[in-house]
């Protein structure tokens, strides 16, 4: 039996600024190229004060952006700057591949991991968002197709720009009817959530940044049977476990989705209702991955994203995970007052975690 190798789709990164390393933040969105499934085959830096209005890019480096890309044979040029719809639109008209920015590349991603029906919508509301401008950014190139018609509108403008409107106003009555959807869903889960208020059941969750092992402290914990992969945002969708730490102890543990730096604007707005479940916690376990050498920056972006939905008077936990990997003793740590160190790989630290939960929880 013959094994045809799979060729995964190449890009080039790109990463246009002023900022001494350039090639720092690529490190990440390297990690988001192959989250996606494609194959990293060359990067691109341009130190510039001023991005260029039509290409972001200088036009110098526009044309060895376009050889790099055909010497590479690359499908997909990323840039890990935010393109405005007309930069998008022009690049792709110029390099003749496709072309995304850092927010459209999280957004796949993400569009690849949700299951659940309210993720699902999530994901969709954030790319019609995400397209309304690129529909916009087609002004210029619409105005110019061919004339009007017989009489009427189409007298008075060109086929385009009747096409270009009637994008929006589809993409627009599509994104009011995912956010009516959306919140239905949220009012549903404010029902729930005033049930365990009820019935007592106290609610604990896990955040962090992505790939701190969040997914691996919860089957440790529960045995949830939670996918655990070393990519980022390997799970999405919210999951939900209970947890019995002795008689009268009992509580519900929900893994969330993880978090990173510069999420896009329109992942805060689509997953608010998801992300705000989080305030209304009566313990926060924040998960940190200490042999990360980023993870105080790391730690930091977490703690921004919380404060940016609500969450100011809820306990937190600080567990720094994966102490069992070799890791550079001179990289400080994020200091807490309530923090604990454990590996959810080997279970070091599990039954000390337990305790302190027990204690800020029950105690």
């Amino acid at each position: 039996m013959r094994f045809e190798e799979i060729v995964l789709p190449g890009v080039v990164l790109v990463n246009v600024g002023l900022e001494k390393d350039l090639e720092k933040p690529l490190e990440e969105l390297s990690l988001l190229a192959k989250t996606a499934g494609y194959e990293v085959r060359a990067i691109l830096t341009q130190h510039k004060e001023h991005p260029d209005k039509a290409y972001y890019i200088g036009t110098g480096k526009l044309l060895e952006l376009k050889s790099v890309a055909e010497a590479t044979e690359s499908e997909v040029v990323i840039f890990d700057n935010e393109l405005s719809g007309t930069q998008l639109n022009n690049l792709e008209e110029e390099l003749g591949v496709t072309v995304m920015d850092r927010a459209t590349l999280i957004i796949e991603i993400f569009a690849r991991h949700a299951t659940s029906n309210e993720g699902k919508l999530q994901v969709e509301l954030m790319r019609k968002r995400k397209m309304l401008p690129r529909v916009l950014g087609q002004g210029l190139v619409l105005s110019r197709q061919g004339g009007g018609g017989g009489g009427g509108m189409g007298a008075r403008r060109g086929g385009g720009e009747q096409q270009q409107e009637l994008d929006k106003r589809t993409i627009r009555a599509e994104i009011r009817d995912l956010e009516e959807r959306i919140e239905k869903l949220s009012k549903e889960r404010a029902l729930r959530r005033e049930k365990h208020l009820k019935n007592k059941v106290k609610t604990v969750s896990l955040v962090g940044y992505t790939n701190a092992g969040k997914s691996t402290l919860m089957n440790a914990m529960t045995k949830a049977g939670v996918l655990e992969e070393n990519k980022l945002f390997a799970t999405l969708d919210p999951i939900s476990r209970k947890m019995w730490l002795g008689l009268g102890k009992e509580f519900l543990l929900v893994d969330t989705v993880g978090f990173i730096s510069r999420l896009p604007h329109e992942f805060v707005r689509a997953f608010r209702s998801t992300l705000e479940e989080t305030k209304y916690s009566d313990l926060i376990l924040h998960i940190v991955d200490g042999s990360n050498p980023d993870c105080t920056m790391q730690f930091d972006v977490v703690n921004e994203v919380l404060e940016s939905i609500g969450v100011k008077d809820t306990p937190i936990l600080v567990v720094i995970n994966k102490m069992d990997a070799e890791r550079d003793d001179e990289i400080p740590l994020p200091a807490s007052k309530n923090i604990v160190m454990i590996s959810a790989k080997t279970g070091m630290g599990i039954e000390e975690l337990k305790e302190k939960i027990s204690e800020m929880l029950f105690d």
